[in-house]
């Protein structure tokens, strides 16, 4: 949250006209929320792409989506002195992507906004080459000077390292990066143009696999939640440990209600990502339904790439799912997090995980984990943990993290008698 703080006081500071709010639709809700308790004004959601502007709205809040398909109308409505703000702008590192064209390309969105503002906690995901839209807008003369002019191939020339490869059924080989140079050189300029400081000042205290976590609000969930609200947070903990069957059918029927929006969310990074996305849940009723909503998505117009592997996978099935997600074959591999948790080594697919159903196990998410963040995993790797706000979920996250404090204690005493 702190990001959003900084964000919205900034704008208040400037004084600026009307602010415009881009991110993932997941995050649209929290902005919405934010927005009106720190500026005390209506902030609108253009939930379609028909949705009528309110004339008297300062503060709109648009996905990535949106904003694409509505890039003039949101360009007319900007007016003199005011502010776009991109959140999770990591999604703009695609140079080719229809978002990153629509906000920082030529005639692009940022054209009509006096001020720009790209909040990541993750500027860097891949390599150097993440950076050019970014900073080919916000440092031009700088990478010039640097570069010798304002091209992708003169920055990846100078900061990426690149092989050839050759593709399956291709006539030519293409050039690919696979690593970065010259990072205190990139570093001065990027501290010139950013007010926080980027993963590479701080990489020795980092660790390799991050954690997000994100409430969504599914429609349909109110007797769910009512029959929790009877239930202290003993009695919800108590019944998840002894496989209670009503706490058990309730944490079902909200992972299923959850579908639609996590497929949204799944979907969007996809768009995002460079690699294929593994996804986490539980019950097979998600996963189906996941399945289902996912293979209708299309991205420029090609279906999505969806497989799933849980219980009901065939060893021999296993080994070819692995393949085709190592080998770039899938954009989304759904997986049930307990028929995951050996013999499955994915890290060469993709370094992205979405879990919308968290197992209260911390040795089972920690398994499923590893399928990516492993050895041999060339990339950060980083969890996004989606999960309805109930006694539920609070119950699952307290048992987990009391497990792990205790797996944590458990293991330095091992550690203690060793060294002894």
């Amino acid at each position: 949250m702190g990001t959003t703080f900084n964000a919205l006081d900034a704008y208040t500071l400037l004084n600026a006209e009307n602010v415009l709010i881009i991110g993932p639709p997941i995050s649209l809700q929290m902005w919405q929320r934010e927005a009106e308790d720190w500026l005390g004004s209506k902030a609108q959601i253009l939930k379609t792409g028909s949705t009528k502007i309110d004339a008297s709205v300062r503060v709109l809040v648009v996905s990535y989506q949106i904003a694409v398909n509505r890039k003039n109308e949101l360009m007319e409505w900007a007016g003199p002195g005011s502010v776009m703000i991109c959140d999770e702008s990591h999604a703009l590192k695609n140079t080719k992507a229809k978002r990153t064209v629509a906000i920082l390309g030529r005639g692009g969105m940022i054209n009509a906004f006096k001020h720009a503002w790209f909040l990541t906690g993750t500027p860097m995901t891949r390599w150097a080459d993440d950076l050019i839209p970014f900073l080919f807008r916000a440092a031009p003369d700088q990478i010039k000077d640097l570069t010798g002019g304002l091209t992708i191939d003169r920055f990846r020339l100078r900061y990426c390292i690149t092989v050839k490869k050759q593709w399956p059924g291709a006539r030519f080989p293409v050039e690919i990066v696979v690593g970065s140079r010259n990072h205190a050189e990139l570093g001065e300029v990027m501290a010139t143009c950013s007010t926080r400081r980027i993963l590479k000042d701080v990489w020795e205290s980092m660790p390799s696999i991050t954690f997000t976590r994100l409430a969504v609000q599914p429609k349909g969930t109110k007797d769910l939640l009512d029959a929790l609200k009877a239930m202290t947070m003993t009695q919800v903990e108590a019944g998840l440990r002894s496989n209670d069957d009503h706490l058990s059918t309730i944490r079902r029927q909200l992972g299923v209600s959850m579908i639609p929006d996590a497929a949204s969310f799944i979907a969007d990074r996809v768009d995002a990502e460079q690699g294929a996305i593994l996804v986490g849940a539980w019950h097979t009723e998600v996963i189906d339904g996941l399945m289902e909503a996912l293979s209708s998505v299309k991205i420029d117009k090609r279906s999505l790439r969806v497989a799933t592997l849980d219980g009901r996978t065939s060893q021999a099935k296993k080994s070819e799912l692995e393949a085709a997600y190592n080998n770039g074959d899938l954009d989304v591999l759904i997986g049930q997090i307990g028929a995951m948790g050996v013999s499955l080594n994915l890290q060469q697919g993709g370094s992205s995980i979405v879990v919308v159903e968290e197992d209260w196990s911390p040795a089972e998410m920690d398994q499923f984990y590893a399928r990516l963040h492993r050895m041999g995993q060339g990339l950060p790797v980083h969890v996004d943990t989606l999960y309805v706000d109930s006694k539920i979920a609070e119950a699952v996250h307290r048992i987990s993290t009391a497990k792990r404090h205790a797996h944590a204690a458990v293991s330095d005493a091992h550690q203690e008698g060793l060294d002894q």
